[in-house]
């Protein structure tokens, strides 16, 4: 679950108006089965995490290859700020998630890293904490394009 942060858009609920923009008949029966697969009652396993990964990665790329064609995938101001919206979602899960890593390799009390040496996991451990830093900041710079998008020039369409 994404804990409430500085970085995260408040103002506006991405899910609130979400049946006003355009999607695939398919996508409330998709919705359910990552709900199903992935949902609170789901439980956890490392083939889970693999799979919502790979699920991620695929879903990543499909958007890299829709922005190439956003006069088309992206056609206007309101589907531009549901992207950065997104984005400052997307951006926020990974900040926490990579902060949640950090501490765990700090703490040593994640991912069994035994037979890393001491230095190299607080190496890791530091480097994962900067990245988290970062993309906390990231999160931010989306949400301000976000306002901005919205804010300035009247009211998307």
């Amino acid at each position: 679950m994404l804990k409430h942060a500085w970085y995260l858009i408040t103002d506006h609920n991405y899910w609130a108006d979400s049946d006003a923009h355009p999607h695939w008949p398919q996508a409330d029966g998709l919705a359910n089965t990552l709900t199903e697969l992935f949902g609170d009652q789901a439980g956890l396993s490392a083939a889970q995490t693999a799979t919502a990964v790979q699920a991620m990665l695929r879903l990543a790329e499909h958007l890299s290859g829709a922005i190439a064609e956003a006069s088309v995938t992206v056609p206007d101001r309101a589907q531009f700020a549901r992207l950065l919206h997104a984005l400052n979602l997307l951006t926020a899960y990974l900040a926490q998630i990579t902060g949640r890593l950090a501490d765990q390799v700090r703490t040593d009390t994640g991912t069994d890293l035994s037979t890393l040496r001491p230095q190299d996991r607080q190496a890791t451990a530091t480097t994962l904490a900067a990245a988290c830093r970062q993309l906390e900041h990231t999160a931010a710079a989306y949400g301000l394009a976000h306002l901005t998008t919205r804010a300035f020039g009247g009211a998307p369409r």
